[in-house]
């Protein structure tokens, strides 16, 4: 349902305000005039089918809509400060005439969403309740109970008992909490509605209010992501690009007002001089100069953007600089794809206020939502609607879950739905996913993104080892090639329970015809992070690069596709060239303070069987309580490595893992932190934090590692402790039965470990980034792959033109 061609009558003393509200309704015939008087004139001669005027004479000036156009929906324009103003709608509103009213002080973007709300309101269908529904919201502190009398895609009528106060529902206030139960369930939960219109009725002998309510398409979500900053002008330009390709609005107003704010009409990104410019038209850009500094905000795909643009030249269009820098902040936090024919899927339930059975084709899913089409001018789907839905997997099986509707957003009537005359769009979101449902996502996104990619917790663990094997993938002491009968039974146990698990990795190979040719694994190493590791390609094959590409990408938007995953970590060895280089340009482009951390470490190992006994007698060591914990992880704030304690799991109450290991133990794996502590003269001298993992977890065994942290470097017994401290990780590998201990060294710890046996396998570089950097890392990710492959192609053509010449 989209809202046809209407024609609407602005009136308004103020010029910029009526030029304001007219370019707010862009769709619809405009006619904008000063006085009522002007009004009715045109009234007389076309009767316009929304009429927005403010609250002066507005019982007189309604007698002539009720005469000129009865069937107009009324607007009234009036600020919260207009004590007079208010006081003439309340009694208007007490005679029986029925209006909106909107606040004068809100900003056009606002204002506009509003005005279109009470269009939607006008075309959207409602549905009159078969039983009794109970409604109830708080108002100014006090909470009311209502009968339900109409619900539709954007609002409900309710009535009040009379001993509330009419004055009490001034059109345009705020009710909180708005729920509509039916049979003592609630079928709607909404946080904020807009008072429309209230009219006191009589029904018998008993009197009440009728309160028109309207509320937003989308249930506001405060979003915990926080804000990322788009540096680079290829970005910036790219974002922009790609809002104008997408018809997104660009609203434009001086910083320190919004009072001025306007869309960019028509907008287009242009090079002028060399110098890429946006420009575009508005009705409402009259009282812009040349070099006025404005701001400059959008929304595409689920991300709102913000910046700030200058006015380089006005004339019948404006021409406006780029912004130098942009914010960006995730709407939704979970990215949606398309599924392939072979994975659709189905959701059924019965609608929530009409009864009736209702059976969609998902449009686009992720792990925790989905979305279908439905015409609004039959069917009633409110945003804070309680589904309980039926979704019908690929494989055929069904699975129930309870639903919530998130959203009710209008798109263009060829967006993939399979009826083009069902133009609007309804989010809903998973509040309960069995692990079927997941798992058939998880598989619908892999194949959406990648045909030849499959999950490698189907494939036998032995291919993917022959494959790593030919890979010279040799980079797991513990585990050496060519001694598989000692441990692969073991690894391959450890593969199949973390793929299986859904939630605690994830495994995916690239297979052809001739059998496995790639491979990367996802790990949740800690509870909010994300491992990617184990990327592997067979050598000698023409489309390498790609696969690792492919294989990378995909690994890190698995790990974002879980919504309680709020890190990504991936980690290279520094001898190696390719992934060196990349993870450099990488960190250069895409670095944001706040977001990302960047560390080194040496990876260490000492063989037990030469292990030499401490010399001299050790502090003692024991186990960290509470309180050590909690100095810890402020030792590490201050020090500056926030970053790290919220990815590696180190705050005080979940420094010792005993949620991840309740995970892990679910599916009979092992995973968990012991801390060892050495006293000081006044708390913690110094500790050490001996990771814990079932054997193959992670193949190098960073789940076995241990590294160590001394919080009072001045002290004389510092390097006794830190002693005391290696050899108890040492005694512990022994206890574990394992035949090497590994420790991750910072480059200051090195020479003491060295002097302990420990033997230097290399350096690594780790980097750790937020979730919301994903879709930037994933971007970056396949411009550098398209370049080689670019760049590979035409070296090929240019071998291919030599070999011809000679």
């Amino acid at each position: 349902m989209s809202v046809p061609t209407q024609d609407v009558l602005i009136v308004h003393p103020n010029e910029d305000r009526r030029a304001a509200l007219a370019s707010m309704l862009d769709r619809h015939r405009v006619v904008a005039v000063e006085s009522q008087v002007e009004a009715t004139r045109c009234m007389e001669s076309a009767a316009p089918t929304l009429i927005i005027a403010p609250p002066e004479n507005a019982r007189r000036f309604l007698r002539h809509v009720d005469r000129a156009a009865p069937e107009a929906v009324r607007v009234f324009v009036c600020s919260q400060a207009d004590r007079r103003g208010l006081e003439e709608l309340v009694e208007t509103a007490a005679e029986g005439h029925v209006f909106s009213t909107l606040d004068d002080s809100l900003t056009p973007t606002e204002m506009g969403q509003r005005i279109t709300n009470i269009l939607q309101l006008r075309a959207s269908a409602r549905v009159m309740p078969t039983s009794r529904m109970e409604a109830g919201f708080r108002l100014q502190g006090r909470t009311y109970s209502a009968r339900c009398l109409d619900v539709g895609n954007f609002g409900a009528a309710l009535q009040v008992p009379m001993d509330s106060s009419v004055g009490v529902f001034l059109p345009g206030v705020v009710v909180e909490e708005l729920f509509i139960a039916r049979d003592g369930r609630r079928v709607l939960h909404s946080r904020r509605a807009l008072v429309r219109h209230v009219q006191p009725v009589r029904q018998g002998s008993e009197h009440a209010l009728r309160i028109g309510l309207s509320w937003s398409r989308a249930l506001e979500e405060p979003s915990t992501t926080p804000l990322a900053v788009v540096r680079e002008p290829v970005s910036v330009l790219a974002a922009l690009r790609k809002a104008v390709r997408r018809s997104a609005s660009l609203w434009v107003h001086y910083p320190d007002t919004t009072a001025g704010q306007f869309v960019l009409d028509a907008p287009s990104v242009d090079l002028v001089d060399g110098r890429s410019v946006l420009r575009g038209t508005s009705v409402g850009a009259s009282a812009v100069s040349t070099g006025d500094v404005l701001n400059l905000s959008f929304e595409v795909g689920g991300q709102s953007y913000a910046g700030v643009t200058s006015v380089l030249r006005k004339g019948d269009d404006l021409t406006l600089s780029l912004p130098r820098i942009l914010n960006m902040q995730n709407r939704r936090g979970l990215q949606r794809f398309r599924p392939g024919k072979e994975h659709r899927f189905l959701v059924s339930f019965n609608a929530p206020f009409s009864g009736k059975s209702v059976t969609r084709s998902v449009l686009d899913l992720s792990s925790r939502g989905l979305s279908f089409a439905f015409d609004a001018s039959f069917e009633v789907l409110p945003a804070g609607s309680q589904l309980d839905v039926t979704l019908l997997l690929p494989d055929g099986s069904e699975a129930s879950c309870h639903a919530e509707v998130r959203s009710v957003d209008e798109v263009s009537s060829g967006d993939g739905a399979e009826n083009p005359l069902r133009p609007y769009r309804c989010g809903v979101r998973l509040l309960d996913v069995p692990p079927r449902v997941r798992d058939a996502v998880h598989a619908a996104f892999i194949s959406a993104r990648s045909p030849v990619v499959e999950d490698g917790g189907r494939s036998p663990f032995a291919e993917i080892w022959r494959m790593m094997e030919a890979a010279h993938y040799n980079f797991h002491p513990d585990y050496p090639f060519g001694s598989e009968a000692q441990y692969l039974h073991q690894l391959e146990d450890t593969h199949r329970r973390l793929c299986g698990s859904g939630e605690l990795g994830s495994s995916l190979v690239y297979k052809d015809s001739d059998g496995v040719q790639g491979h990367v694994a996802g790990l949740r190493i800690h509870s909010r992070t994300w491992l990617v590791q184990h990327l592997a390609v067979r050598p000698g094959f023409h489309r390498a690069d790609q696969i690792a590409h492919e294989l990378s990408a995909l690994a890190i938007e698995l790990g974002e596709s879980h919504e309680d995953i709020d890190f990504i970590r991936f980690s290279w060895r520094e001898d190696n060239r390719w992934p060196s280089r990349l993870g450099a340009w990488l960190l250069r482009v895409m670095e944001s303070h706040g977001l990302s951390w960047l560390r080194h470490f040496e990876y260490m190992r000492l063989p037990l069987e030469t292990a030499r006994p401490p010399v001299e007698p050790l502090p003692e060591v024991r186990e960290a309580r509470d309180e050590d914990c909690a100095r810890l992880e402020h030792f590490l704030r201050e020090r500056g490595e926030v970053m790290r304690v919220l990815a590696e799991d180190l705050q005080a109450d979940q420094m010792r893992l005993e949620s991840l290991s309740a995970r892990y133990a679910a599916h009979g794996l092992h995973r968990r932190r012991r801390v060892f502590v050495v006293d000081g003269d006044n708390g913690p001298l110094a500790m050490a934090l001996q990771e814990e993992g079932s054997p193959g977890i992670n193949l190098i065994e960073k789940t076995n590692a241990f590294w160590y942290v001394v919080l009072q470097p001045d002290h004389p017994g510092a390097g006794a402790a830190v002693q005391a401290l290696i050899q108890r990780c040492v005694d512990h590998a022994r206890a574990e039965g394992r035949g090497t201990a590994v420790a991750l060294a910072a480059d200051e710890d090195v020479a003491t470990l060295e002097a302990l046996g420990f033997q230097r396998m290399g350096r690594f570089s780790e980097w750790f980034f937020h979730r919301s950097m994903v879709r930037r890392w994933v971007e970056l990710f396949r411009s550098i792959f398209e370049r080689v492959q670019h760049t590979a192609s035409g070296e090929r053509a240019r071998n291919r033109a030599s070999r011809r010449s000679v």
